[in-house]
């Protein structure tokens, strides 16, 4: 939009606070028609502190206005309030009650996501799962593609939570009504490095407490299967998977194997030097 039509935009804002007589600038219809528009334009101009201004503007005479409302949650995201963003999407989704649908889900998954809250974003994202009549698998193979992201999502987001099996199981889920899914196999693949790579710092804790006296132990160290390592080579053979499927992932792939066996060769450097 061009300079000249925002100026327009925000003078027509201003005469409606100012100029238009109160029994007109009242009525909540109007107000909500100038101000919803104008605070669509500004987001997209990327006027977020103007946005959201305008937005309270409408909300002063209709504090239920869902357009509004919603609007306010965009501009927030933009000037990066993140956690009151996710707070007044949490008040649109429980306002809407049965008639909120996954996008208002995978919004509120997201802000959760950026402003630090991991567990109440896996939250979201399995109430997205559940609103699909199909079990998983059957859902997938029907070709709900929307399922699918809902699994790479959460399993994103477990991974972050440090929940690797659970996001094994996501991973799988795909997978299994769709072998060919490269996505999927890449995603199966972090989730196995990344089980990996912390089985190595507990296994690094192990044998640094095992150094020690016994009465000087830390009891919350325990000791661990070694055979949990297993998880690194399947990690790698889901990588090698995903590189058949479609080779132009073999860059990114390679990158992920090799990063890994060199964080696997500093970790037994670790546990060596403190022997």
């Amino acid at each position: 939009m061009k300079v000249k039509t925002l100026l327009i935009i925000i003078a027509v804002i201003a005469f409606a606070c100012i100029v238009i007589p109160p029994a007109v600038s009242e009525n909540t219809d109007l107000r909500s028609g100038i101000g919803n528009s104008l605070a669509g334009n500004l987001i997209e101009q990327k006027k977020y502190d103007l946005a959201v201004m305008t937005t309270d503007w409408v909300l002063e005479a209709d504090s239920s206005n869902l357009e509004a409302r919603e609007l306010k949650v965009d501009a927030l995201s933009g000037l990066e309030e993140y956690e009151l963003a996710s707070e007044m999407q949490k008040y649109i989704i429980a306002d809407k009650g049965a008639s909120t649908d996954k996008s208002d889900l995978y919004k509120l998954a997201e802000l959760d996501l950026k402003s630090g809250n991991l567990a109440e974003c896996v939250e979201a994202y399995e109430v997205i799962v559940s609103m699909y009549d199909l079990p998983s698998a059957d859902a997938v193979t029907s070709g709900a593609d929307g399922v699918s992201c809902s699994y790479y999502e959460k399993g994103s987001v477990l991974l972050k939570l440090q929940r690797y099996d659970e996001a094994i199981a996501c991973y799988n889920s795909v997978i299994e009504a769709n072998p060919s899914d490269s996505k999927a196999w890449i995603g199966l693949g972090d989730a196995y490095l990344f089980k990996s790579l912390y089985d190595q710092g507990q296994l690094k804790d192990m044998y640094k407490e095992l150094g020690k006296i016994p009465s000087e132990r830390d009891s919350s160290v325990k000791r661990m299967d070694i055979s949990s390592f297993e998880s690194h080579r399947k990690a790698v053979e889901a990588y090698q998977k995903a590189v058949e499927i479609d080779p132009l992932v073999y860059p990114a792939v390679a990158a992920k194997i090799m990063g890994s066996y060199e964080k696997t060769v500093s970790s037994y450097q670790d546990i060596l030097e403190n022997l």
